[in-house]
């Protein structure tokens, strides 16, 4: 799945290419045509919270608008309309670009401030951006709030499926 966000949840885009999703996240204030436009033309689900932007008949079979305040309130959301995968590549991808990481060189380790070039065995680097990411206890703070999220989605859904409402369900199990 590829998605674009609106302004409105672009931290939920931000986490989202955190567990390895391609986001496009455009800049605040882009018109709602643009957006419909750039999900139709590359095959993205539209992730909103405006509206307005399901008023437009485009939209409709790209949009998934959410009712959500609160980054945790957006995951749960999103969950409740889509099977989300929130370990499908943890930190594979620029949280600033979108960009897939690659593993870093000697001569971009060499760049790393002292104390992370001792101890981090996994560092990143993005092409694009030029930006250098490498586990840290943040990082580990970050995926278990991913695991919650797969967790929590997994139960979910998990559910639905056991009381015959997956996506082929008409009726009653």
């Amino acid at each position: 799945m590829r998605f674009v966000c609106d302004e409105m949840l672009k931290r939920l885009g931000q986490w989202l290419r955190v567990a390895g999703y391609d986001v496009l996240i455009l800049a605040d204030g882009s018109v709602d045509r643009l957006l419909v436009d750039r999900a139709r033309a590359e095959h993205r689900v539209l992730l909103s919270s405006d509206r307005k932007l399901a008023e437009h008949r485009d939209a409709r079979s790209l949009l998934v608008l959410l009712e959500c305040q609160g980054l945790d309130d957006c995951v749960a959301a999103l969950n409740r309309r889509m099977p989300i995968d929130w370990l499908h590549r943890p930190f594979s991808r620029c949280m600033v670009c979108n960009t897939p990481l690659d593993d870093a060189d000697d001569e971009q380790r060499r760049q790393l401030p002292d104390g992370a070039r001792e101890s981090a065995h996994r560092v990143c680097w993005c092409p694009t951006c030029r930006q250098l990411f490498w586990h840290g206890s943040h990082v580990d703070r970050m995926h278990e709030r991913l695991e919650r999220w797969h967790s929590d989605a997994a139960r979910l859904h998990t559910a639905d499926f056991s009381c015959g409402r997956n996506a082929g369900s008409t009726g009653p199990a």
